[in-house]
């Protein structure tokens, strides 16, 4: 998914001596073609895994170790000047030995050193032996990191350099950028709201290999949760189709069908619904546990349906979205506005509808879009765009509303 978060953003990555070592370069190349700034820091243990050139190639800056730390003028390379520098830092890989030292602040080491000097946002990305990960001191160290306010990015699971698999492994260089990104988009705002929101289409079983359904990609869905993911929320995304690699601080439930929608939407009231999910109109009346054979069916084949359930109308929830999708521009914005009636009015009893009219230009599963958003007091409409800008859009309608109305 597109986004500019990181352009011109000057992170300052920290690296010591572990075998993760080599995933750091990735991480820097990943970060590089996001036009971020980068520069490095090294420890005389990492010097051992990997020469101070090799991060210089990728980085384009002059890298900061024990014997190139310099005072002569204001802009040498010290521990200073590169923690000054940095909008954002980040521990990678951190082994046990730098997470205790700077649990206890022991500067002895350049890294610990500079990361002391910090004033920016520290993110920490342990890697290390499973036994060494768990050990209590560990343990302890991190949960004290973190009461600090430095982010600690869990280890995963993997075969490990000791031939051993758990999960002591640095995490995916994805999910450091992941929480990067989140750093420096998060609102205080959204710190601790739940927002839930479903995606995809659902698939209605007409036998055990027939189903009917529709073309929803889940694109906007899974943008949409990553949005809110870097603003700080609480995120639930319930889909039939996962099209992108999120966070894994994102819940996600996988579904099928529509009952398997109303199952995972059982706790709402709490929450910001967002409901982008395209859920079948029709159902086949009888569904078979069997394949139905082509010869018992015959040339013409009168499948009776059923109207499927209103999942959106049965929704209760602090603040309801519902995304309408209409081919006719005329007559698509009177539908869409009906949605913002009660429910005893015909309505679906929505605090904003998202409108969004399929054409030639505007087709489904396209990465970008125009939408309109509304609600009883105000029309927004948006320019096509990619759908995670389109996302951050939504949520700062949803976040006016919101504090609108607690006025």
């Amino acid at each position: 998914m597109f986004d500019d978060i990181l352009k011109n953003k000057k992170i300052l990555i920290l690296v010591t001596g572990s075998i993760a070592i080599y995933k750091t370069l990735d991480l820097i190349s990943k970060l590089k073609k996001q036009d971020a700034k980068i520069a490095v820091v090294m420890s005389d243990d990492a010097l051992s895994f990997i020469t101070p050139l090799t991060f210089e190639s990728l980085s384009n800056n002059e890298v900061l170790h024990k014997k190139s730390q310099k005072y002569d003028t204001q802009d040498s390379p010290n521990h200073i000047s590169y923690a000054l520098w940095a909008d954002i830092a980040i521990l990678a890989p951190a082994s046990i030995n730098s997470i205790a030292k700077l649990n206890y602040a022991i500067s002895d080491s350049i890294v610990i050193a500079t990361l002391l000097a910090c004033k920016c946002k520290v993110l920490i990305a342990p890697s290390a032996n499973i036994n060494m990960m768990e050990s209590k001191q560990n343990k302890q160290n991190l949960e004290s990191l973190a009461n600090m306010g430095y982010t600690i990015i869990p280890p995963r699971e993997t075969l490990l350099a000791c031939n051993v698999v758990a999960k002591g492994a640095m995490a995916d260089i994805d999910e450091i950028i992941f929480n990067i990104k989140r750093e420096f988009r998060s609102d205080g705002f959204w710190e601790n709201k739940k927002i839930i929101i479903t995606g995809g289409g659902s698939i209605e079983q007409i036998d055990t290999i027939r189903h009917i359904s529709n073309n929803s990609s889940g694109i906007q869905a899974s943008a949409l949760a990553l949005a809110f993911y870097y603003l700080g929320a609480k995120v639930k995304l319930i889909s039939s189709k996962f099209p992108h690699i999120l966070p894994l601080n994102i819940e996600k439930i996988k579904v099928i069908s529509s009952n398997d929608y109303k199952n995972a939407l059982q706790d709402t009231k709490d929450s910001i619904v967002i409901m982008a999910a395209a859920i079948s109109d029709y159902k086949a009346k009888e569904p078979r546990n069997e394949k139905i054979k082509k010869s018992d069916i015959g040339k013409i084949w009168n499948l009776q349906l059923v109207q499927n359930q209103d999942l959106l109308s049965q929704i209760e929830c602090r603040f309801k979205v519902g995304f309408k999708a209409e081919s006719d521009k005329s007559s698509g914005e009177i539908n869409a506005k009906k949605m913002l009636d009660c429910i005893e009015n015909g309505g679906k009893s929505c605090d904003m509808v998202i409108l969004n009219i399929i054409d030639d230009d505007n087709k489904i599963g396209d990465v970008c879009n125009e939408i309109t958003i509304l609600s009883k007091d105000s029309k927004e409409k948006l320019d096509r765009q990619d759908k995670l800008t389109l996302s951050f859009e939504i949520a700062k309608s949803i976040k006016e509303k919101l504090q609108k109305d607690d006025k």
